[in-house]
């Protein structure tokens, strides 16, 4: 199937789910290969809300043949920007930016939104390459990792006041407001700005919990560390993105603890044990500029194998 014109966009909403259902088997091929990541339960949810009618955003169609779609939500005064996938006959820089350039003029639209973000891993184009309207957003280069689990590291060498559990619901807001505290400050923050806070971290957390955006969440496969006085000072997420393949969702550390070895444990016990729980490799998300994270997680044998953008539109 070839590009037979110029594509036209229509809106989301409008179109039969069937039609997007075919598209999504092509974005399910190309997140496996690419990432090793079953994309089926997304797109299971996505053609849910798009059988409801709810599914906000725009489709790029060449003709009668769907090229490309792209979907936002829009919580409190931020928009979010959920995915951008078009089909490689289609994709270029320009097919791009015009289905991101119609998700941020319909969020400029709406007058109570203050920002909006994007972490779009299909997106080929970047930098100078997309032509979007209004001011340009900040970008943030952003590494996709990936580790064979075949020799974890022996334990860390960790401050004898902290000891170690499995995750469970009741540290939630301990761990909420963990975030808070280990990203004020931090670039992440800047691209994620649910960290800011601790009531925003806890959204965070519930939507990794309950939702699988970043795969089905493995509780027996995440750990908090606690101090002495039983405060949570540092904790992993995993979660399973393929029967083969685990995540790390999230790591952090309190400052105080940071350089203890508290990060290098919680990331050695969640890859044990998704390696025990039949996982064969791990991957994880970070943010370039992020040395110090980088460095341990090459320790553990990660390796880059994708570069993408977290793009900032403050203000929107």
């Amino acid at each position: 199937m070839q590009p037979s014109g110029r594509p036209a966009l229509a809106d989301l909403s409008a179109l039969p789910p069937a039609r997007l259902a075919a598209l999504l088997e092509e974005e399910k091929s190309r997140w496996l290969t690419l990432f090793h990541w079953d994309f089926s339960p997304l797109a299971e949810l996505i053609l849910r809300y798009a059988a409801m009618g709810t599914l906000d955003g725009f489709a790029l169609l060449d003709g009668d043949t769907l090229a490309g779609y792209t979907y936002f939500v829009a919580e409190n005064d931020k928009g979010l920007v959920g995915d951008l996938f078009v089909r490689d006959a289609w994709r270029s820089p320009a097919n791009e930016s015009l289905l991101l350039g119609a998700v941020i003029d319909r969020l400029r639209s709406m007058r109570w939104l203050r920002r909006a973000e994007a972490q779009l891993m299909h997106l080929a184009a970047r930098g100078a390459a997309l032509s979007l309207p209004g001011t340009r957003p900040a970008a943030h280069a952003r590494q996709f990792m990936l580790a064979r689990l075949e020799r974890i590291p022996e334990p860390a060498s960790v401050a004898a006041d902290l000891h170690f559990e499995r995750w469970s619901a009741y540290w939630l807001d301990a761990a909420a407001r963990l975030i808070a505290e280990a990203y004020d400050g931090h670039i992440d923050s800047a691209i994620n700005n649910q960290y800011k806070t601790a009531a925003s971290a806890r959204r965070f957390l519930d939507n990794i919990v309950r939702y699988p955006g970043c795969g089905y969440f493995a509780p027996d496969c995440s750990w908090v560390a606690v101090d002495r006085d039983g405060g949570v000072v540092g904790a992993c997420f995993a979660s399973r993105i393929a029967p083969l393949t685990g995540h790390i969702a999230q790591i952090c550390a309190a400052p105080a603890f940071q350089g203890r070895g508290a990060g290098a444990e919680l990331l050695r016990r969640s890859l044990a044990s998704l390696q025990t729980s039949g996982a064969a490799e791990a991957s994880l998300t970070v943010t370039s500029s992020n040395t110090h994270a980088i460095r341990l997680y090459e320790r553990f044998a990660f390796r880059s194998i994708h570069q993408f953008d977290a793009l900032v539109w403050d203000p929107l």
